[in-house]
């Protein structure tokens, strides 16, 4: 990694600051958990299998003996279950008092046209819903630790570079309409419908809008931070082209010679933890917050939607009020204030 920011090298040491990162049990997930506890952080992880999350645990304090098992702990969480949300951000607060930096990591790639309880697309619900529920339930533990003294407050969030790379410019979005949850693909662009869905066994259409509500939220929440004055960071990364596990059947033998050409799971979490930790990015804050980075911590424009104040603005209020409802249904508190 010649030349690149490493994560052993030029990590700052982190030791005393609590992490949380979802999805840890697996590729980049667990790359990114390893990294910060090497550096000494304490790490919190999502997961939705105690098995999968207790051989994470074990595998990895095994394989560095340096890290110690009181600095992993995890949580159990579905995001497609908000009342598994709900349950695993008490854990959280019933353990911790501060958070200093929150990692958004999870995230599915499908083809099931299965709905989330609520009737919500599943990418959307997952990749989108279940995290905007998640970090609005730990902002405030954000916010007290950046009311300390010499804070550095960070919320990084998985997107991807299919923001644009999948949704022509022109592609009309369904953002301002609460209907976006349940279909947010009104119709499929013409390259995917002739060309691109030969190559792929997923639904990368519907993947794709769902990462670029994971863009627009870290986005619209910096801009909030911002009008209240927080010094926390909020940003959006592309982690790179990815071989893991997840990788395995997401396309045919045209996907699999692509796919002989992408990162490691070690190599993204690169941006990811750049994001989250690099003292780059705290000392040149407004280079990087509210951005979207591609490998390695390179700010990138997105797709030109996210400069669409009315579909930003959709995306933040529809998303809130349909969560709500269902919170209600489910005898749920509603989201706190941002």
């Amino acid at each position: 990694m010649s030349g690149i920011w490493n994560p052993l090298t030029d990590m700052p040491n982190v030791e005393g600051k609590v992490v949380v990162v979802t999805g840890g049990t697996a590729g980049i997930g667990t790359s990114t958990v390893k990294y910060l506890a090497l550096r000494g952080a304490k790490v919190y992880f999502t997961a939705r299998s105690r098995s999968k999350a207790e051989n994470t645990i074990d595998s990895l304090t095994s394989e560095f003996p340096q890290i110690g098992r009181e600095q992993l702990d995890w949580l159990p969480v579905d995001l497609a279950n908000l009342q598994t949300v709900r349950a695993g951000l008490a854990e959280l607060k019933a353990r911790e008092t501060m958070v200093d930096i929150l990692i958004n990591n999870a995230g599915i790639a499908s083809s099931t046209t299965e709905k989330a309880g609520p009737g919500w697309e599943w990418h959307m619900a997952v990749n989108h819903v279940g995290h905007f529920v998640f970090t609005n339930g730990i902002l405030p533990l954000l916010k007290k630790a950046a009311n300390q003294e010499g804070s550095d407050v960070r919320i990084v969030t998985l997107s991807s570079n299919v923001n644009y790379a999948m949704l022509p410019q022109n592609f009309e979005f369904t953002f301002e309409s609460t209907s976006f949850l349940t279909t947010p693909v009104p119709y499929y662009p013409w390259q995917w419908r002739y060309l691109v869905r030969h190559i792929f066994y997923v639904d990368m259409i519907r993947y794709a809008v769902s990462k670029l509500a994971n863009l627009l939220f870290a986005q619209e929440l910096q801009r909030l931070m911002d009008e209240q004055g927080l010094p926390i960071l909020s940003i959006s990364v592309h982690p790179g082209g990815v071989d893991s596990e997840g990788c395995k059947d997401i396309g045919n033998a045209v996907f699999s010679l692509v796919r002989s050409t992408f990162l490691t799971p070690d190599q993204g979490a690169i941006t990811t933890l750049f994001a989250a930790t690099a003292e780059k990015v705290r000392q040149n804050p407004e280079t990087f917050k509210g951005k979207y980075l591609e490998p390695y911590g390179k700010v990138v424009t997105p797709h030109p939607v996210s400069k669409n104040q009315k579909q930003v603005k959709g995306m933040w209020d529809n998303t809130t009020l349909e969560v709500n409802k269902h919170l209600a249904k489910a005898g749920l508190e509603p989201l706190q204030n941002w």
